[in-house]
């Protein structure tokens, strides 16, 4: 892997955390912290998921996961059933209301980001756009 390949793989990852996901958790503000959100994402992208995975993928302890999970079903944004596998374990999914949040706060999040690209001339709009699909193509491989 050359250089100019990891500088890009840089400024890329910090645009898009620091310009348009660090804006899409400003839509939040008042409503849920930053892990709480986290957390909400986490469960939008995997449709359900244990506590055990939101604690390893927010990097948290399992406790902290746990009231995490509760407080966003405390607000009516998850729901809780027993895993139908495990018994002993718990599936967490979001609810309809859940799911309404999280696209609300997406579609301010693209309004954002359709600003900036709004500001691009049409020929790097076009560039961005096929960049962008050529990256999905290449994560979505990697799933």
């Amino acid at each position: 892997m050359d250089q100019k390949m990891l500088n890009a793989a840089f400024y890329v990852g910090s645009f898009f955390c620091s310009d348009l996901y660090a804006y899409y958790l400003d839509t939040y503000k008042g409503h849920l912290g930053k892990v709480q959100v986290e957390a909400l994402d986490y469960i939008h992208l995997k449709k359900q998921v244990h506590v055990k995975e939101l604690s390893d993928q927010l990097n948290i302890s399992m406790q902290h996961a746990s009231k995490i999970a509760a407080k966003l079903e405390e607000h009516g944004y998850a729901e809780k059933s027993r895993d139908p596998e495990d018994g002993r374990g718990c599936i967490y999914r979001l609810t309809e209301a859940g799911l309404d949040f999280v696209k609300e706060h997406i579609a301010l999040s693209n309004q954002h980001f359709k600003s900036f690209v709004d500001s691009l001339s049409e020929k790097d709009q076009e560039r961005l756009a096929f960049a962008l699909g050529e990256l999905n193509d290449l994560v979505c491989k990697k799933e």
